[in-house]
């Protein structure tokens, strides 16, 4: 039997092996240095207990990933702003009002926020804090709904939450005061990526409805638009630190409903999965790829080598896979950056902000380079010294440099109004 003291030396010996696997360099010059550390290793430690679970052959790996436990969070909200619930089309909603906005004499605007996590985790209990401080700094409304999310739900049932709830927001708005004309459209990473796929479905419905209210603004927070080229320069110079290569592909495969083929990752993170000699896809590669990013994101330089596929990887994609992949990155509900110019032409006061040390960088870069050579009226927020997730660390460490940039944010939201 061991002793009080050996299992003492083993539990440390474990949690120094535990603590060398999971740990993911960051870039030197991030501020606040052990907050960003500690959020990346928990990321870490979530994706290596994803990678065991795949081992050991249960079909659910995001199960450890924050918001998919069910844990109590402590969280601390603001006095002055009163939190409800509701059912929304079928979906547990959130709304956030502000003390400033109950004094409201007219309709006055509102915040439709669509949470980040890879369409695979995150909830309202983890967004709650970001959620208040966008309430608090803005002082409108604030809608997030619990959409649901793969695997159990793959596209497009998360898409197709997300827009029916804003559509009933949109018929209830007298309710709580807000003008149905001044949605702020917002979500930050996959929550940007429905964040856009809803306001170009509405410009779409609009044509056919033009009684349809539209977003007055979308905000779109190192969203992720296209699932055509992971090969971008954001990716290749950004892999070791929060993502690893194949993360973003799997979070991709099991929104398109293949949890099951999470093995094509590597593949996908070549861009294997692109059929090349389809003219429609061909004309959409050109709008991303690396020349159209600016060179200032390329000074850090990048590794453009291809790698090759084995025979065994080769025979993954089979014509009944390749068209699964090219009916998904090819619609605009799931890929947005896919939209035509003919849609982003009508595309409402557009704020896109990046983090510099992001893999998905350069997928808000390319569309507001796309939205700047169209003549719309687009703002730009690049965070120079900033990893992925930043606004979810600024609404919890209050004072924080990230807490700053958020303020920063959402006063370009405010100010539009």
């Amino acid at each position: 039997m061991w002793s009080l003291g050996k299992i003492t030396i083993f539990t440390g010996l474990l949690s120094v092996l535990l603590g060398y696997i999971t740990h993911r360099p960051i870039p030197a010059d991030i501020p606040d240095q052990w907050k960003f550390q500690v959020l990346v290793n928990i990321l870490s430690t979530a994706e290596t207990v994803a990678n065991i679970t795949d081992w050991l052959g249960y079909q659910n790996r995001w199960w450890f990933y924050p918001g998919n436990l069910d844990i109590a969070l402590p969280v601390g909200l603001p006095p002055d702003i009163t939190v409800e619930y509701v059912e929304l089309a079928g979906i547990n909603t959130v709304i956030i009002t502000p003390k400033a906005f109950r004094s409201r004499t007219s309709p006055g605007p509102a915040l439709v926020f669509y949470h980040g996590g890879g369409w695979v985790f995150g909830s309202l209990r983890t967004y709650m804090e970001l959620l208040a401080m966008a309430a608090e700094e803005t002082g409108f409304v604030v809608i997030s709904p619990e959409y649901r999310r793969a695997p159990q739900f793959p596209f497009p049932i998360p898409y197709e939450d997300c827009l029916n709830v804003t559509l009933n927001f949109m018929k209830i708005s007298e309710k709580y005061n807000v003008n149905p004309n001044k949605l702020v459209l917002i979500g930050d990473s996959a929550g940007g990526n429905l964040a856009m796929s809803i306001t170009v479905s509405l410009i779409e419905m609009n044509k056919e409805d033009p009684t349809l209210p539209l977003p007055a603004m979308t905000t779109l927070i190192y969203p992720v638009l296209q699932m055509i080229n992971f090969r971008l320069p954001s990716y290749q110079q950004n892999l070791q630190f929060m993502f690893s290569k194949s993360l973003i592909p799997k979070f991709w495969l099991t929104y398109i409903g293949y949890n099951d083929k999470l093995g094509l990752s590597h593949i996908i993170a070549e861009n294997g999965h692109v059929n090349s000699k389809n003219e429609t896809v061909q004309n959409f590669k050109a709008l991303i790829n690396a020349d159209l990013v600016p060179e200032r994101y390329k000074s850090r330089g990048y590794n453009n080598t291809m790698a090759t596929f084995t025979e065994d990887e080769k025979s993954m994609l089979t014509d009944e896979v390749l068209s699964h992949f090219e009916k998904h990155y090819l619609d605009v509900r799931v890929a947005p950056l896919m939209a035509s110019d003919e849609i982003l032409a009508k595309m409402p006061r557009t704020h896109i902000l990046v983090c510099e040390y992001d893999t998905l960088r350069d997928d808000g870069v390319l569309l507001y380079e796309r939205l700047k050579k169209l003549n719309k009226e687009v703002t730009f927020q690049h965070l120079p010294d900033t990893l992925h997730a930043s606004v979810s660390l600024g609404a919890v460490f209050k004072g924080s440099h990230y807490w700053q940039q958020n303020r920063d944010l959402f006063k370009v939201v405010r100010d539009n109004f």
